[in-house]
């Protein structure tokens, strides 16, 4: 019987030591590559998480990818020409507006929204929504993507 008991604390024992060794592997090797869970109550206004996005609009978005030139040719999404724009800081951006303008100001009369987004670390998409807010003319919301592309790829709406 003290031998049974004894192999069962030992048991006890190394089912705690696991747990531990366990939790302390996820909390070291998993827990940084995961990103929080995005609660749109939370959010400035502007910012829409992907889980809200894909419930009040769906698909009907028109999608503006203010990551880099670089970044955009490795992978971007694959949609029609008339549903995602580059559009990025510098030289060239009133030009790429002027390109998606007519599409966006549709936008609104087809229960769309506008979404702009970039990598979680940019600041990018945050002033381009702030230039097209600006702009005074588009009737259809402008959001940025909390969490940008990898928001994207982690909620199924992108592929690498």
């Amino acid at each position: 019987m003290k031998d049974t008991f004894t192999q069962a604390i030992r048991l006890g024992v190394y089912i705690l030591i696991l747990a531990f060794v366990l939790g302390w592997a996820d909390v070291v090797f998993f827990a940084p590559g995961r990103q929080p869970a995005c609660v749109q109550d939370k959010l400035p206004r502007g910012r829409i998480c992907p889980e809200t996005l894909a419930a009040q609009y769906g698909d009907r978005v028109v999608w503006v990818d203010a990551r880099s030139q670089a970044d955009y040719e490795l992978n971007h999404l694959m949609l029609a020409d008339n549903r995602m724009f580059p559009i990025r800081k510098g030289a060239e951006m009133q030009q790429q507006i002027d390109a998606a303008i007519g599409r966006m100001l549709e936008a609104a009369e087809q229960g769309e929204c506008i979404v702009v987004f970039c990598t979680a670390e940019c600041t990018a998409s945050e002033e381009i929504a702030d230039e097209l807010r600006g702009l005074g003319i588009i009737e259809a919301p402008i959001y940025t993507l909390h969490g940008g592309w990898d928001s994207l790829k982690t909620s199924g709406m992108a592929a690498d």
